[in-house]
């Protein structure tokens, strides 16, 4: 009697374990896909920056000469 219970019980249970650690493995996988991302995205914006910074940069340096310029040569 005990057995007719507790088998399907098990099997349930096992059911259920299962389930959980399918839900586990698929946040795990995205987690992995979102942390990819998101350092794709940051690399993107590193870049960006970089690449505003030394065209800033260069009109710096263009605006500073033309300055000087016009100082020392009214």
């Amino acid at each position: 009697m005990a057995e007719a219970i507790i088998g399907p019980l098990v099997w349930r249970l096992q059911e259920m374990a299962v389930g959980q650690a399918r839900a586990l493995v698929s946040v795990n996988d995205d987690i992995v896909r979102l942390r990819d991302r998101l350092m794709w995205l940051q690399a993107f914006l590193r870049e960006a920056d970089a690449k505003r910074r030394a065209v800033s940069d260069e009109v710096n340096k263009v605006w500073l000469l033309q300055t000087r310029d016009a100082m020392f040569h009214p």
